[in-house]
């Protein structure tokens, strides 16, 4: 379980949505906190070193460190923040456990990677980060069948050449956009991650202003009712 933290992550987040089968949106309001300053992944990392929870040295793969060299020079050089953390929170990773199968009863979320974009007494709500399907956006070969209902205009035909990823096994007939700038209606989990803005997205994208591969589309997402998440993770399945 690796944590990144927001200002908002304990409060309920609105996730934005655009439906393929509905036009209605679920809402919630963030929660106001206190706001920190300054580099939050080193303030956050000093504290549970500071508590001598966490020796990051000896956990760093010497393999993923490498091949992070050869993939982003810019991005090995920085240093070592993500920590684990006991319970879930927004805009943190839910990393699948090698006894996540035996402990789901399913080996469907075997290395699976999960952004948890809503957290709350009421339930958990996550995007599978590393399940690409076949399909691409736009509508014809090799892409969906159908327009989306409820999507701006040009959604689909500016991104038509972007990957549809598989974000759960839960409603799949919603989809969900997830990228890293913070464009009007969007919603940030995490320090530089937001979710929603589509119109804003497509307006950007199809004025050149941002690369139409700085966003990510999900059908579907991990669901969790009540405590269901926390008490998976109590098992050892994340």
């Amino acid at each position: 379980r690796l944590a990144c933290h927001s200002p908002q992550c304990s409060g309920s987040i609105r996730l934005f949505r655009i439906r393929a089968a509905a036009a209605a949106d679920d809402a919630g309001e963030a929660a106001e906190t206190p706001t920190l300053y300054g580099d939050w992944r080193e303030f956050r990392a000093k504290l549970v070193a500071d508590a001598g929870k966490v020796n990051w040295a000896s956990r760093v793969s010497e393999e993923n460190s490498r091949l992070l060299q050869v993939q982003n020079p810019s991005l090995a050089s920085e240093e070592t923040w993500a920590h684990a953390t006991t319970q879930p929170e927004v805009g943190g990773l839910l990393l699948a456990t090698s006894d996540g199968p035996a402990v789901l009863s399913t080996d469907k979320y075997w290395q699976a990677v999960v952004l948890l974009v809503q957290h709350s007494p009421a339930g958990s709500v996550g995007l599978l980060l590393n399940r690409p399907s076949g399909l691409k956006l736009g509508i014809g070969r090799a892409g969906l069948k159908f327009g989306i209902i409820g999507a701006p205009a040009g959604l689909q035909e500016t991104f038509a050449a972007n990957r549809v990823y598989c974000g759960g096994m839960v409603r799949q007939d919603v989809f969900h956009i997830l990228h890293g700038h913070n464009l009007e209606g969007a919603v940030e989990v995490a320090p530089g991650v937001y979710v929603g803005g589509e119109a804003a997205a497509v307006k950007a994208a199809a004025g050149g202003l941002i690369p139409t591969d700085n966003f990510k589309f999900f059908c579907g997402a991990m669901v969790w009712e009540g405590s269901q998440l926390q008490q998976e993770v109590d098992k050892g399945a994340w």
